[in-house]
């Protein structure tokens, strides 16, 4: 894409960073994510620091039935993992569930993470931030100084994201 990204050998460790901080704050992690892929990375990452105990347990919330409907289908076929993946599957660790990991399918399930306790990470979609139910987190938490929001992805300009990501003080949210 013409851009230069970031190792990610690094990912982990500002993921690692960010989480505790959030955990120190009692805080709220916010990640928008795309359903596909990239939510798969953070469900991984966050399996690999929750399960080595790496991190203080935490709640985590995936807000995002095409997600939780993505990973549903990537876990249907295993023949096609990275060798990492095919031995943590040959384990019996599903690289994509942990310990305090919630799925919210439904609208009554993504409301009932407003009233969980804090620390939490809430992970929904959609990426750009320009529509779905991370808007109603973002209303809820953004303003909030123990709110963190992780943006992970790319932006396109006109975005809620873009401008979020550039540093606008000032944004409106639907």
């Amino acid at each position: 894409g013409n851009r230069v990204h970031e190792d990610e050998s690094t990912r982990e460790g500002k993921l690692k960073s960010i989480i505790q901080q959030t955990i120190k704050q009692k805080g709220v992690l916010v990640i928008p994510a795309f359903a596909i892929e990239r939510t798969q990375q953070i469900l991984y990452e966050l399996n690999h620091l929750i399960e080595r105990k790496i991190i203080t347990p935490i709640d985590v919330y995936l807000d995002s039935p095409m997600a939780i409907g993505a990973t549903k289908i990537i876990k249907a076929y295993p023949q096609y993992y990275d060798p990492e993946a095919l031995q943590l599957v040959a384990r019996g660790d599903d690289m994509f569930d942990f310990p305090g990991l919630h799925v919210c399918q439904t609208r009554d399930q993504s409301k009932s993470i407003n009233e969980a306790a804090w620390p939490k990470i809430i992970i929904s979609g959609s990426g750009m931030m320009n529509g779905g139910r991370i808007l109603h987190h973002l209303v809820r938490y953004l303003s909030n100084p123990k709110s963190t929001l992780l943006i992970i992805g790319y932006q396109s300009p006109g975005t809620l994201g873009h401008k979020l990501y550039r540093g606008d003080k000032t944004v409106q949210v639907m």
